[in-house]
């Protein structure tokens, strides 16, 4: 894309801000899977691996790998596309919701609605694991690195960039 292809900027800023608003505690990778590799073909399965990876590396909210993607599929104005329609809407939204949180939050359909989106939140986490999964792991030794990289996260109190670095280069030496 070239900043004369607003067809694509556009198409761009819609599916991320779709993205988005439907992505309930840092993301939905299933549907970004949907839509960006196999409903538009914007990006292939690595592609979307490596970018996820490299947003669980950067400091910030760990969805930063959608500026990533936009960037793979045009350029700076695709990564500033991706970027606002993700972030920008799901702000004004964040910061409308919290201020009425903060006054109706003794009201007992509050608790029962968070309640609610915490299964949500889970499977929401389940999907994308898998869909990553299916994307990334091709042999038993994937599959080994990558238990190895869950049970260190899950039993031990290791920084996660620490763990994704030591993944990363335990992925090199073994030519995964």
């Amino acid at each position: 894309m070239t900043s004369a292809d607003p067809e694509l900027f556009w198409a761009l800023l819609y599916e991320f801000t779709r993205l988005g608003l439907i992505s309930f505690g840092g993301a939905n990778i299933a549907e970004m899977e949907r839509v960006l590799v196999g409903q538009r073909g914007w990006i292939d399965a690595q592609t979307l691996a490596n970018g996820f990876a490299l947003g669980q590396v950067m400091p910030g909210p760990n969805m930063l790998a959608v500026t990533h993607y936009g960037f793979a599929v045009g350029g700076w104005a695709g990564a500033g596309a991706a970027t606002l329609g993700f972030y920008g809407p799901t702000a004004l939204i964040s910061a409308a919701v919290a201020l009425l949180w903060r006054r109706h939050s003794a009201h007992p359909w509050v608790s029962a609605f968070r309640d609610a989106l915490l299964p949500f939140g889970a499977g929401v986490l389940l999907a994308g694991a898998l869909v990553l999964g299916q994307g990334s792991v091709k042999g038993w030794p994937d599959l080994l690195l990558a238990m190895v990289a869950f049970v260190l996260l899950w039993r031990t109190r290791l920084n996660a960039a620490v763990v994704v670095v030591s993944a990363a280069a335990a992925g090199a030496l073994l030519g995964l």
